[in-house]
């Protein structure tokens, strides 16, 4: 082999070695600045016997309460207990061919409410005066 065969060799080796050990660039990093700093909130869904169903008007908001026998993970403090919500104009309400909800109905409850809140602090957000909205109502 000629010196010039060999240093040819030696170079189409070398090249595709030094591109594959280039670093890709980096990507720019988002701005921190955008980021929330509210706490976040997760949905609670309880599920149950419903009963005091009143339907919201353009006027007045309307009530339901719940009394809860299964719950997702955020709500399993919550099993066993009677729970009033408040429904609005804007609580999605399925009542499956009804006109309203009859007292003893199976149905399911969503809300939304802080994560990682104690027992004890949702319970008083719970029960206050002022009772937390349904974000949605499904009755079976």
């Amino acid at each position: 082999m000629g010196k010039k065969t060999l240093a040819l060799l030696v170079l189409a080796l070398v090249i595709p070695g030094a591109a594959l050990a280039a670093k890709p660039a980096a990507k720019p990093t988002k701005p921190t600045t955008n980021q929330s700093k509210a706490a976040p909130k997760v949905m609670y869904v309880l599920k149950g016997t419903l009963s005091g169903y009143t339907a919201a008007t353009s006027t007045t908001t309307g009530s339901i309460t719940i009394h809860v026998t299964h719950s997702n993970y955020h709500g399993r403090l919550l099993k066993g207990t009677d729970l009033s919500f408040a429904v609005s104009t804007k609580t999605t309400t399925t009542l499956n061919g009804n006109t309203t909800i009859a007292d003893g109905t199976r149905g399911v409850v969503k809300f939304r409410a802080l994560k990682n809140v104690s027992n004890t602090g949702l319970m008083a957000a719970l029960t206050a005066a002022t009772p937390m909205t349904a974000f949605q109502v499904i009755a079976h």
